[in-house]
């Protein structure tokens, strides 16, 4: 009776990704690791630019939630790390987290990579609400500094949707 051969349980990185030490332990013959290589700067360059794609900001400096489209990002990720995009440029911006009452966990904005790290170093008594250059932590923060109510650029969703099930007979000849 013959034993398969069982292959060495296998560790990944945080993400599910694969690592050096994933494709050392794995047995690979030189072309498999060769391309197992290639995949890991793939995974690399899918996890930067996922990362680009949230809260992404547009030229006129709106902040755009997209984490309803988390499978939509991932695609687009995928597919741009397997077409050879890659980081190379130098980084005019970086994150910069953002909390509040009823945002995300996560939610962060994007700043100028000179900005300082928090809204409340960056906010000047010059600053205004109404300041659009500002990011959008630092506006909130001029808003509540002169007793304004903070502008919400995205209006929250207010109509409650009604859903309507229709038990209908298919036409003939659709069955």
């Amino acid at each position: 009776m013959t034993q398969a051969r069982q292959q060495p349980k296998l560790p990944f990185g945080e993400h599910g990704e694969l690592t050096e030490e994933t494709i050392r332990r794995a047995k690979l013959t030189r072309e498999e690791k060769k391309r197992a290589y290639a995949m890991l700067e793939a995974q690399s360059a899918f996890l930067q630019i996922l990362d680009c794609l949230s809260y992404p900001v547009d030229p006129d400096g709106h902040v755009h939630d997209l984490n309803h489209m988390k499978p939509t990002n991932i695609a687009i990720a995928w597919t741009l790390a397997l077409n050879g995009f890659r980081q190379t440029g130098p980084v005019h911006i970086k994150k910069r987290h953002f909390t509040s009452g009823g945002v995300y966990a996560d939610a962060h904005t994007w700043v100028d990579v000179r900005a300082p790290d928090t809204a409340a170093e960056e906010l000047q008594p010059e600053h205004t609400m109404w300041d659009t250059s500002l990011p959008p932590d630092t506006r909130k923060l001029a808003a509540q500094r002169d007793g304004q109510e903070p502008v919400n650029p995205q209006p929250e969703w207010h109509t409650k949707p009604k859903i309507v099930r229709e038990y209908a007979p298919r036409p003939e000849g659709m069955e």
